[in-house]
């Protein structure tokens, strides 16, 4: 198998992972919550696989573009910022802070969960503008 080929395989594995994660650690919104903070047993696992699956979201990423030599279509920097509105939200959702009320880190959820699916679409529809 050629580089390109297994750094794909690595990235959508990591993208994978990245849903599984976003689904079971938004589950954490819902069951067992205590004082506006999301569900503490399993926090440091689910903290773990989702900088995991990020990180090599974005290096797997980032290689991807070096071998394509920076060529990419217009709904690629739609999916760049997508991702940016996903990372943010789960960093706002999910911060330790007592203030932020349970509503709004179910919002939180809710917007990254629109921005995962608006990336999910763009990379299956591939859509041409202009």
């Amino acid at each position: 198998m050629d580089a390109h080929l297994i750094t794909k395989i690595i990235h959508m594995s990591a993208v994978s992972l990245l849903i599984l994660v976003f689904v079971a650690r938004a589950a954490t919104l819902f069951v067992g919550t205590q004082q506006q903070q999301p569900s503490p047993k399993v926090r440091k696992g689910f903290v773990g696989l989702q900088h995991l699956s990020l990180t090599l979201i974005i290096i797997t990423g980032a290689i991807l573009l070096v071998m394509n030599n920076f060529e990419v279509q217009p709904w690629f920097y739609a999916k760049v910022i997508l991702f940016f509105v996903l990372w943010s939200s789960m960093i706002k959702t999910y911060r330790e802070d007592n203030n932020i009320l349970l509503v709004q880190r179910r919002v939180g959820v809710l917007i990254g969960a629109i921005a995962l699916v608006g990336i999910l679409g763009l990379v299956m529809m591939k859509p041409v503008f202009g």
